[in-house]
């Protein structure tokens, strides 16, 4: 084996002086059109699973980024890859702004691996901003983070969940589905007849009953009469 005094390891000098190992902000581009980022666990997996294969989450009613518009594709690499943490910090920012469902696996992601705080709070803001339940293990896993900055913002999201959560449950017993609010279908009335055809079919049964009284009588006295003139024979 080689001389070890002579073997030249710049990261092991930075670590045996006592100096902390420097996490490098530059990352190669997360291939949107291959993968996507689980919004609930902030994992990267295939772009075609619906569920995710470390959480076991549903993920089907997201849309992955990689079918979206070319400004949050962009704007998404950008703030992964940038080598600047204020641009990182800028397009995290921006993508919070657009309020989208398909940016969470993305915010999840950053919070959770963005080497600077002040991106790591910025991505924790705007998943907050978006109060949805998938981020509920996210920003549990945040209120770890060494950044008391980090920390207080997942707290501030956990909050914005709960509330929205209370309010929608407040929604629903205010104002019940519309099933049960729905009457039931009555049909509408035959339109009646004028009056003056009302009164000629009153006149026209009226006469009836009086011609079946006739009839009624007529008959019995002639069979009567013919029985005698029989037996008279």
């Amino acid at each position: 084996m080689g001389n070890r005094d002579n073997y030249n390891n710049p990261y092991r000098i930075r670590n045996e002086q006592g100096q902390p190992e420097q996490r490098s902000s530059s990352r190669a581009p997360l291939d949107f059109a291959v993968h996507r980022i689980c919004p609930a666990c902030g994992k990267i997996i295939k772009m075609t699973h619906s569920f995710c294969k470390f959480c076991g989450t549903n993920i089907s009613s997201i849309s992955p980024i990689g079918r979206s518009d070319e400004v949050t594709k962009t704007l998404s690499d950008t703030a992964i890859s940038d080598p600047n943490p204020d641009v990182r910090k800028s397009a995290v920012a921006s993508i919070g702004e657009f309020g989208e469902t398909d940016i969470i696996g993305l915010l999840s992601y950053i919070l959770l691996n963005d080497p600077d705080e002040s991106v790591r709070k910025e991505a924790a803001c705007e998943l907050g901003k978006l109060h949805h339940p998938y981020s509920l293990d996210v920003f549990a896993k945040a209120l770890k983070d060494k950044s008391a900055l980090v920390r207080k913002e997942a707290i501030e999201g956990l909050k914005n969940i709960k509330m929205m959560t209370k309010k929608r449950e407040s929604l629903e017993e205010q104002d019940p589905p519309k099933a049960e609010l729905r009457e039931p279908v009555q049909k509408e009335p035959t339109p009646s007849e004028p009056d003056e055809t009302m009164e000629e079919k009153t006149e026209i049964i009226n006469e009836t009953e009086k011609a079946d009284d006739i009839s009624d009588d007529e008959p019995l006295e002639e069979f009567d009469t013919e029985e005698k003139d029989f037996y008279e024979l």
